[in-house]
């Protein structure tokens, strides 16, 4: 469970204010607004990397947090850089790759490959996967789609469904159309503030407003 309770976050100034979001196990939400709206910033308190300035948060489970930014070792293949983030031994890493959730990713196809020869998609499955691979309760993504490939953004969305179906609490921030469709509920951040997003428009309606 996530329960976010009149939460306020700040740096020199307010970035959010009196937040107010719960999940519960199996569901997607969505977080929805323009660069600088504080998506990243709310992902980031989730995390425990940035503390709230006021309000409550509850955070039950463990946490991944897949950020926008490339994590990855570019001189190290995908194996070794699966290593950096698990103790497992190799044959444990090829199984849990193998299960009914990471296989979704393909990323078995390019174990030997080292990142600085991986498309965007390769990286974003291996980013994906070193955060799974720890056997998280919550998943954050920060913009998880962001310039991918179709084949690659499908493999994502269908894993975000396995996710859920399994009963891991996923929070997404995006401004992507499709993701949306995968979320149970989706909220707008503006101006600080955040409230629930009228499904029935489009995303670039919404984020005009």
């Amino acid at each position: 469970m996530v329960d976010i309770t009149n939460a306020s976050v700040k740096y020199k100034k307010t970035v959010l204010n009196n937040i107010n979001i719960h999940a519960d196990k199996g569901e997607c939400v969505g977080l929805l607004g323009l660069n600088g709206s504080g998506k990243s910033t709310l992902l980031s308190s989730i995390a425990g990397i940035k503390k709230l300035a006021s309000g409550n948060m509850i955070v039950e489970g463990k946490t991944g947090f897949v950020t926008q930014e490339n994590a990855l070792i570019d001189e190290l293949t995908a194996y070794d850089n699966l290593l950096m983030w698990t103790s497992m031994r190799k044959q444990d890493i090829l199984r849990a790759l193998n299960g009914p959730e990471l296989s979704i990713l393909k990323v078995t196809d390019f174990l030997d490959v080292k990142v600085r020869n991986m498309s965007g998609g390769m990286k974003k499955r291996l980013a994906l996967a070193s955060v799974i691979i720890t056997d998280p309760d919550i998943l954050l993504l920060d913009e998880p789609l962001a310039a991918l490939d179709i084949p690659a953004k499908r493999d994502i969305l269908k894993f975000i469904d396995a996710f859920k179906a399994k009963g891991g609490i996923i929070f997404i921030a995006s401004h992507e159309e499709a993701v949306f469709d995968h979320c149970d509920r989706v909220y707008h951040l503006k101006g600080g503030e955040c409230r629930e997003a009228d499904r029935s428009r489009q995303v670039s309606d919404v984020l005009n407003d």
